[in-house]
């Protein structure tokens, strides 16, 4: 019978590992995607590789957890090693689109990016759970590599290199037609060991390519700060203050506008927490968070409106609470969860606060 992760035990969660959801059903349970949806898939979003103690490349699954509790409140299934188990810090929260309708994979062999689209658990082959499951293929041709699927907006972004010595293209298709003719968004530039250049997408839909955006130093304010920006919002910062340096996550989301957040560079040797960084005109200033726990952060998702901040450390989660960039609370909320990957702990995807509404007009592609 289908399980309803709303009853899960307290207990599980306070042994920090994901335990069996009680069995059973309840009337209260959406049956359709359009019923889940229309109730709204909110709270911490994660991906678990090894849901339940499982095998991390087939008990994958994507659960929403209660903010302040963690207590698992709905779950769905991912693809067969859509997500590889050993890839520390994989970057699933570019990877589902705002609705959560869709998912977004890659395989290597054979290689191709994949769509999966949110389904019913009537339709799936076990009829138990929602799932995604593969909806359209993007095949590599010749000696074309495809790699680092992006779901933004309404179109399904992805990297094509063709050899080596050769930039790799960043390019984009509509979510609703992925067959169709690629744009050609940009080139990633090679840096040192021909390795290519950190991209990502901002909140406003621009494409930042980090080789190819010159950096700025920032003057005025605590210690000395380099950002690299891209229509005004800052992607790329490092600060040296007190001795230290702190820089931007990899393959972290995007603050947007003028803010970012920064965790200190090196081994976990050094000091703990996290800057809260705002850039003002020539100036900047910084706001210490978690300066006090004793592991590294590593990982985090915000409120929708910037008003709030959750930050994993290797042992808890917490819960930052802001008011116009200003810090009003900060407590821990629950042990971080425990699955079988290589990094230990589930992937932070989103922390969805209310159902998404419908824009008012589909997004478009910078280059379009």
């Amino acid at each position: 019978m289908r399980r309803s992760l709303a009853l899960a035990s307290a207990v599980c969660l306070l042994a920090v590992t994901a335990c069996e959801s009680s069995s059973g059903s309840s009337d209260g349970e959406p049956e359709t995607v359009e019923a889940l949806t229309e109730d709204g898939l909110v709270g911490l979003a994660l991906v678990h590789r090894g849901f339940e103690g499982g095998d991390p490349e087939t008990e994958q699954v994507l659960v929403f957890h209660d903010p302040d509790t963690g207590a698992p409140l709905q779950r769905i299934d991912l693809p067969d090693g859509a997500v590889d188990p050993m890839a520390p810090a994989v970057p699933v929260h570019k990877r589902f689109s705002e609705d959560w309708q869709y998912f977004a994979f890659v395989t290597n062999e054979p290689n191709a990016v994949h769509l999966a689209g949110l389904t019913d658990p009537q339709e799936a082959e076990e009829g138990e759970e929602f799932t995604y499951q593969p909806v359209e293929t993007i095949q590599a041709s010749g000696e074309e590599k495809l790699s680092d699927p992006v779901i933004h907006g309404e179109r399904l972004w992805y990297v094509s290199a063709q050899g080596q010595g050769q930039p790799p293209q960043v390019k984009s298709v509509p979510l609703e037609a992925p067959g169709g003719t690629p744009n050609q968004e940009g080139s990633l530039a090679l840096g040192e060991g021909q390795r290519p250049s950190d991209w990502t997408i901002t909140p406003d839909g621009s494409l930042h390519i980090r080789n190819s955006v010159p950096t700025q130093q920032i003057a005025g304010g605590e210690g000395s700060l380099v950002v690299r920006s891209t229509n005004g919002t800052v992607v790329n910062a490092t600060l040296n203050t007190g001795g230290e340096q702190w820089q931007t996550f990899d393959d972290a989301p995007v603050w947007g506008g003028e803010q970012a957040l920064l965790r200190p560079d090196g081994d976990g040797e050094g000091p703990q927490g996290a800057y809260l960084l705002e850039v003002e005109g020539q100036g900047h200033s910084v706001t210490r968070l978690l300066e006090d726990v004793s592991s590294p952060v590593v990982q985090y998702t915000l409120a929708p409106e910037r008003d709030g901040i959750l930050l994993q450390t290797e042992e808890a989660w917490f819960r930052v609470d802001l008011e116009e960039g200003t810090v009003t609370e900060t407590k821990e909320t629950f042990p971080r969860y425990h699955d079988t990957s290589m990094d230990g702990w589930p992937l932070v995807v989103r922390w969805s606060q209310e159902p998404p509404t419908e824009p008012d007009a589909p997004s478009e592609s910078p280059t379009s």
